[in-house]
């Protein structure tokens, strides 16, 4: 398995500069394909696909669902608002899901060659690649939440500036 192109091409670009996309545009082989699938299941995408989960912000109380007076409106409590704003967004989801795992798959074969995606995948199902899936999420909660005050600040300050 020849990298000598990513190698060269990585050698050209600066680490500022976004990896630019294979543009790939026949369509997949079987063997991307299942490449395509593990890709989605490792990164998490292929359940809130399955769920529809991503869509969940609508139903979230202040989202746009909320607007929208329900027919229960007057009996329903807290949890049995989202409960059923979550149930309607679903049902609404579930005509359109098709639509977003072929986009998504789409996407996917478009953005990666089959052997990029082969080392991708490899690395995501392998232990130090479920730790780093699992790791980069930790590290954003916990170093938002330890950074919180130091971030308040730095607004506060440029606000201030704004202001002079």
């Amino acid at each position: 398995m020849s990298t000598a192109f990513t190698d060269e091409h990585d050698k050209r670009m600066s680490a500022d500069q976004i990896y630019p996309a294979a543009g790939i545009e026949k369509p997949a082989s079987a063997n991307k394909r299942s490449l395509i699938k593990r890709f989605l299941r490792a990164i998490g995408l292929q359940e809130k696909l399955d769920s529809g989960s991503f869509l969940d912000r609508y139903a979230m109380p202040g989202g746009v669902l909320w607007r929208t007076e329900s027919k229960n409106q007057v009996n329903e409590n807290f949890v049995g608002g989202v409960r059923g704003r979550l149930s309607a967004l679903r049902s609404a989801y579930d005509k359109h899901r098709a639509f977003y795992q072929q986009a998504y798959e789409d996407h996917v074969n478009w953005e990666f060659t089959e052997q990029e995606l082969a080392t991708i995948v490899a690395f995501l199902e392998s232990p130090s690649g479920r730790h780093y899936l699992d790791g980069r999420w930790r590290m954003e909660a916990y170093t938002g939440t330890n950074t919180e005050d130091v971030e308040e600040a730095i607004v506060t300050e440029a606000q201030a500036s704004l202001a002079k």
